[in-house]
């Protein structure tokens, strides 16, 4: 058992989370990040105890300096840019607003909030129909709505407009400014070359109506692209064997929720590093990795897996990726009258791998902040690398499509995740200390796991 009185406090916790939120964006690369990623190489040298390195990798970073879009020659408010997009240099690009895709025109699309039935969760559980136990109330039909689930209808609409040769695109997502403003989107990284801009559901008729006239527009999205370096973090805490159980989280992000895994972990190393090396089975490897938001998701564990393939990867006993703790609800859920709970809906994406599935469930029990689901891969993975052909949305997956590892990866994903604004009132300080405590846990428990009995893969549903 974890001894939580030698535990980071949660007044300290609150004070690193707080540090975190305080830098805002962390794009991919930028100086912002790159300070960050200093920041975190050196507490994690001042624990002592753990062997820490940096290992840099190029990156062809998009930087925004301006943006704006006129109608007929007024302005309208535009939430954010559509990250990666493209550019139009100072002067902007000129066109007819249109409702589909033209050569030389600004298209006005419309992107609905996508809604998942509470009941899909449940369905992908590892132990269902039996698990997980819901609280009172619980309504299975409930809309899960988050705008990043959005995500591939607009890329397919930048894809649709960009083989067109529009001029630009607008992308009008059906929320409130105030929801959605600063919004970090798309969060692939993948350059477009089509500048693209975000308006909120208050600018989205006044468009609509523009567009039906074919009115004038100017929009401006003044972007540089450089070549640059960015890091990955490792630490390596020497336990009783050479074997590694891994501890990951990527530490760019636009708020101090995406993503505060890291400082999750900075607290679980602290306590790792002070026991002695008898009660660690398995040394652990603090990686935390870079690229969340550049070239793809999850391309910094793809290189750390690339670049460690003879040495560091044959150790690897499991893994456990860690992602926006302490989260409290949606604001969107609030809105639309949806049975709020304490905390936002997080859940555990593992491989199917029963001496990790039973473990990572656990602790999520212990921790009592959200409900104890541990959910299969789900989404294809076009690679064809992975295992079953599958995959998840988690900074964690590579691990198990591109390395076949015993991968668990803990997320939430609230309305506010890829917003650039202060999210530390969105955050519960204590709860995410209750989870850090009981993932370190996970951590000396799966150290102590025969790797023959760990690496025991089940038989997924589908009977691959």
């Amino acid at each position: 058992m974890i001894d939580a009185s030698r535990f980071t406090s949660v007044e300290e916790l609150s004070r690193w989370q707080l540090d975190l939120d305080r830098r805002g964006l962390r794009a991919t690369g930028s100086p912002a990040h790159e300070a960050y990623v200093s920041d975190l190489a050196r507490r994690l040298v001042e624990i002592g105890g753990i062997d820490v390195r940096t290992e840099a990798l190029p990156m062809r970073r998009w930087t925004p300096s301006s943006w704006g879009l006129e109608v007929e020659g007024a302005a309208v408010p535009v939430t954010s840019f559509v990250a990666y997009s493209g550019s139009t240099g100072a002067d902007g690009v000129t066109g007819t607003l249109s409702r589909e895709p033209e050569h030389g025109g600004i298209g006005v699309v419309d992107v609905p909030v996508a809604a998942l039935p509470a009941v899909t969760f449940d369905r992908l559980d590892w132990d269902a129909p039996d698990l997980p136990v819901h609280a009172p109330g619980y309504d299975p039909a409930a809309p899960y709505a988050r705008v990043w689930l959005s995500q591939d209808a607009m890329r397919d609409e930048l894809a649709r407009f960009a083989a067109a040769g529009a001029a630009g695109l607008v992308l009008v997502i059906d929320m409130p400014a105030e929801h959605v403003t600063g919004g970090y989107l798309l969060y692939d990284g993948v350059h477009r070359g089509l500048p693209a801009l975000f308006v909120s559901r208050e600018g989205g008729a006044q468009l609509r109506a523009a567009a039906d006239r074919r009115a004038p527009a100017r929009l401006v999205l003044d972007a540089v692209v450089q070549q640059v370096q960015t890091r990955n973090v490792l630490g390596l805490i020497p336990g009783a064997s050479d074997e590694l159980v891994v501890l990951q989280s990527h530490t760019d992000g636009p708020n101090g929720l995406e993503d505060n895994g890291p400082e999750a972990i900075l607290a679980m190393a602290t306590y790792l590093a002070g026991l002695p090396r008898t009660q660690l089975p398995r040394s652990v490897l603090v990686l935390l990795t870079t690229g969340h938001f550049a070239i793809e998701e999850a391309w910094g564990v793809e290189s750390f897996l690339a670049s460690h393939v003879d040495d560091l990867v044959p150790r690897i006993a499991a893994v456990l990726s860690l992602e926006h703790l302490g989260a409290l609800p949606s604001r969107i859920d609030v809105e639309r009258g949806v049975d709020v709970p304490d905390h936002e809906f997080g859940c555990v994406f593992a491989s199917p791998h029963r001496a990790l599935i039973d473990r990572v469930r656990a602790a999520v029990v212990r921790a009592e902040v959200t409900e104890a689901g541990v959910l299969r891969p789900y989404v294809p993975d076009t690679s064809g690398r992975s295992p079953d052909g599958m995959t998840w949305p988690g900074d964690g997956c590579a691990f198990w499509h591109a390395a076949g590892l015993p991968t668990a990866n803990f997320i939430t994903g609230p309305d506010y995740l890829f917003n650039v604004e202060p999210v530390m009132d969105f955050i519960d300080v204590a709860a995410l200390r209750r989870q850090a405590i009981a993932f370190t846990e996970v951590v000396l428990e799966l150290g102590a796991v025969p790797w023959a009995e760990l690496h025991t893969r089940m038989l997924a549903a589908s009977g691959t």
